[in-house]
């Protein structure tokens, strides 16, 4: 009876101060702090299970919801919504009409069947959780249709969610990443392995030469480098004049009837650019890296780097610009 005595008279004293709380707000998050009976005892245990949580916007609509702890997280169980009105001590939603009593600005009690409900403000939840509470509940609306089933482990839940996806997102870049670097290895190591067979190729070609046609080819090579096209064109690289387009394709076919496969069997192991086949035709005919670099108006750094670079492209290792050379006159 004390302490039934002892609420009324709190309530009593709120509600005489309630005329001096215009400013007032039940805009925001409340929690449920306790419950009690008509007889003065506090709520039944199964109240004592879970947090009653209710959110009111300033759009006269409120949610309700249960909050269950459950290890570091919680527990979000729809059970209400609706609209509210508050008009002096009277507090009204759905078809129930409250006494409300505000004992300060974070603290008020209702009663509803002799039942009063003590609830305090809670300034500590994100808008992140608050609007996550409003979509749960407007998607069960109603306590019957929400079974347990239906719940969200709240704002970690969503941040496990984000880290997975981002998780998944990673690993499946690294799984294209990881299968365009196989592809990759795979075409470079055929790549490899053509250019192994077709040297082989070339090799098995020169040892398996006739001895007659080895002659012939070799009085050709003579006869070519004591005609007089050869001659006037030496004279015009010692002289260091360029090339002109014209003069290119000319050499170009004087040099299929000195080395028939030359160009094929240089262009089977590399997609050669017009420069570097500028470079290697001069080498062909014994042209010094100076000479070549003074004709195409070229650094001679430009022209060693060249001709190291072919080497490792078709050898797949590190060489000299001297090694490449002499790999060009052996074709």
């Amino acid at each position: 009876m004390r302490t039934l005595f002892a609420t009324w008279m709190l309530c009593l004293l709120s509600l005489c101060c309630w005329a001096g709380r215009k400013d007032f707000s039940i805009v925001g998050v409340w929690m449920l702090k306790s419950e009690t009976a008509p007889d003065g005892r506090m709520t039944p245990s199964i109240y004592t299970q879970y947090t009653r949580c209710k959110i009111y916007d300033s759009d006269s609509t409120y949610y309700t919801v249960q909050l269950h702890a459950v290890g570091d997280d919680m527990l979000i169980i729809a059970h209400e919504m609706g609209k509210y009105r508050l008009n002096d001590s009277v507090y009204m939603e759905r078809d129930r009409v409250m006494p409300f009593h505000v004992i300060d600005d974070t603290t008020f009690i209702t009663e509803f069947n002799g039942y009063q409900e003590l609830m305090v403000r809670s300034n500590t939840m994100t808008e992140e959780r608050k609007e996550e509470i409003r979509q749960l509940v407007r998607k069960y609306p109603d306590e019957s249709e929400a079974p347990v089933k239906h719940y969200v482990l709240s704002t970690t839940e969503r941040k496990l969610k984000n880290e997975r996806a981002l998780f998944l997102y990673i690993i499946m870049c690294m799984s294209v990443v990881a299968v365009g670097v196989a592809v990759y290895v795979y075409r470079l190591r055929k790549r490899k392995r053509e250019i192994e067979k077709k040297l082989a190729e070339i090799e098995e070609e020169r040892a398996l030469r006739p001895v007659v046609v080895a002659d012939a080819m070799k009085q050709v090579e003579t006869e070519f480098y004591q005609s007089d096209y050869y001659m006037a064109l030496r004279r015009r690289i010692e002289a260091g004049e360029n090339i002109k387009p014209t003069e290119w394709k000319e050499l170009e076919r004087q040099l299929k009837v000195v080395y028939p496969h030359f160009s094929s069997s240089l262009y089977s192991l590399y997609n050669l650019s017009p420069i570097e086949w500028q470079v290697c035709m001069l080498l062909k005919i014994r042209t010094a890296p100076v000479e070549i670099a003074t004709v195409l108006n070229k650094d001679k750094s430009t022209i060693s780097t060249t001709r190291r670079r072919l080497y490792k492209k078709v050898f797949g290792k590190d060489g000299s610009g001297k090694d490449w050379d002499e790999f060009i006159l052996s074709l």
